[in-house]
């Protein structure tokens, strides 16, 4: 016992050992910036704002009626579309007690501060091994997945970006697992900012 309490005294006298103390953020974000994914943070929200207002309180995850919120890293809400999509209710934003902080005003973009949401088909698709399958276009409200049968032999999903707002319904739907999201492209610059 004295030699391994030995060893990890040595690691106090390491140079490197007072590393914590010379961060200038709290320990809970250094959990935060280790993370190699990026984490999908409720609508009207973003990383930072999370980061910045979040106390961990939880209202948020209780309030949610699709129960797609959940406890990531520290206990702070993140989005999990395993339970289904969101429908843009904004009881997490009312539940909140930081909500002036944590989220934005409610725009018509929900994921505008995260840069934006799209549906991504991945290769996994059924439909890619000829299956017939359309589940995912039969979960999305807004129509914005589409079954395109000009491509043999069963088809092919197309999704048509500006009716997705990224609720992520199709997500939970796909049997699969191949529909995830990503962030909107930035829009092409337009003539007169081409000649500006």
């Amino acid at each position: 016992m004295a030699l391994l309490s030995g060893c990890f005294s040595s690691l106090w006298d390491h140079p490197q050992a007072d590393l914590m103390q010379q961060r200038s953020f709290p320990l809970r974000r250094a959990l935060f910036q280790r993370s190699g994914t990026q984490i999908l943070r409720p609508p009207w929200s973003s990383e930072q704002r999370v980061l910045d207002g979040c106390t961990s309180c939880g209202a948020c995850l209780k309030a949610c009626p699709e129960a797609i919120l959940i406890a990531g890293p520290a206990g702070t809400p993140k989005v999990g579309f395993t339970n289904g999509g969101c429908t843009f209710c904004g009881d997490c934003v009312d539940s909140c007690p930081e909500a002036e902080t944590v989220f934005a005003p409610r725009i018509d973009e929900p994921w505008a501060e995260q840069g934006g949401l799209l549906a991504t088909i991945g290769d996994g698709c059924m439909l890619s091994f000829g299956i017939s399958c359309q589940i995912c276009t039969d979960s999305c409200e807004p129509e914005a997945l589409r079954l395109d049968l000009s491509v043999r032999p069963v088809g092919r999903i197309k999704l048509d970006t500006e009716s997705c707002t990224g609720c992520g319904a199709c997500i939970e739907a796909c049997p699969e697992q191949a529909i995830s999201t990503t962030t909107r492209p930035s829009p092409a610059p337009s003539e007169e900012t081409k000649h500006a």
